[in-house]
C-alpha cells in the first residue's frame, strides 16, 4: 500500500470514533489528518491556545493569523475561541478533553510511548508529556514500521519515553490494537486483505487476537 494512502486510512478510521460533543487534541504528523475526516460537531483543541481549530490552509495570506501546535495555518470554526497557553494546558491537565491522537517513534506492548526524541535529535518534548498524563484516552496513529521496515510496535521502547503505560489504542495501516497496561496488545481489527500472520511478522511484540476480530472497514 502507498504510504500516504495508508496514512489517510489511519486518519479516516480514527475520525469515525469521534462524535458530537467530543473535544479532541491532534498531534503532529498523521494525527493532524484526522481533522480532514471529522463530520460531526467535534471540537479540535490546539494546545497553543485554540478551541475550535478548523481546516489547515496554505498560501501566504497576511490575514491568516491562527496556527495550530504543529505550525500549520488553520481556519477557525464558528464559535471558536482563542486563549493563552496556560489556559490551554489547564484544560489538558484537568482532563477536559475526550481524547488525544499522537504519533510515535516507538510504542511498547504495554502502552509506553516514545514520540519526542530519537538518537542524535532532542528537539524538546513540547506538550506531549502533559497530554499523555492529563488525558485518559490516548490513541497512537502510526505507520506500522519505519521506512527501513523495522517495527515501531515493540516489547520495550528503546528511545526516551514520553509516558509510561498510557496508550489505550494503536492504529496503523495494517490493523487496530487495544492496549492493556497489564495484558499487553490485543488485535481487534485488521485491514481487509491483510492476514494475522502478516501482522505478526511486522510487529515487534506478541499480541492476542480478539474473538470478535473484524475488518477495519466494511
Amino acid at each position: 500500500m502507498d504510504r500516504n494512502a495508508g496514512r489517510q486510512l489511519i486518519a479516516k478510521k480514527i475520525a469515525s470514533w469521534f462524535h458530537d460533543g467530543h473535544v479532541i487534541n491532534l498531534g503532529v504528523g498523521i494525527p493532524v489528518l484526522v481533522g480532514d475526516y471529522i463530520s460531526d460537531n467535534v471540537v479540535i483543541q490546539a494546545e497553543d491556545g485554540i478551541l475550535g481549530a478548523g481546516e489547515i490552509i496554505g498560501g501566504m495570506n497576511k490575514d491568516d493569523i491562527y496556527f495550530d501546535a504543529a505550525g500549520n495555518k488553520v481556519k477557525l470554526m464558528p464559535g471558536a475561541c482563542v486563549f493563552d497557553m496556560s489556559t490551554s494546558f489547564g484544560m489538558i491537565r484537568k482532563g477536559r478533553l475526550h481524547a488525544t491522537v499522537l504519533g510515535c517513534f516507538e510504542v511498547s506492548q504495554y502502552g509506553d510511548l516514545a514520540n519526542w526524541a530519537r538518537p542524535g535529535s532532542h528537539p524538546g518534548m513540547g506538550g506531549a508529556m502533559d497530554l499523555v498524563s492529563g488525558i485518559d484516552n490516548i490513541i497512537v496513529a502510526t505507520d506500522h514500521c519505519t521506512k527501513s521496515g523495522e517495527p515501531k510496535i515493540l516489547e520495550e521502547c528503546t528511545m526516551p519515553l514520553t509516558g509510561v503505560k498510557c496508550v489505550k489504542t494503536i492504529v496503523t495501516e495494517l490493523c487496530v490494537f487495544t492496549v492493556s497496561k497489564d495484558d499487553g496488545l490485543t488485535l481487534v481489527e485488521y485491514m481487509p486483505g491483510v492476514t494475522v500472520d502478516e501482522i505478526r511478522a511486522r510487529t515487534g511484540a506478541p499480541f492476542a487476537v480478539a474473538d470478535d476480530l473484524k475488518p477495519m472497514f466494511e
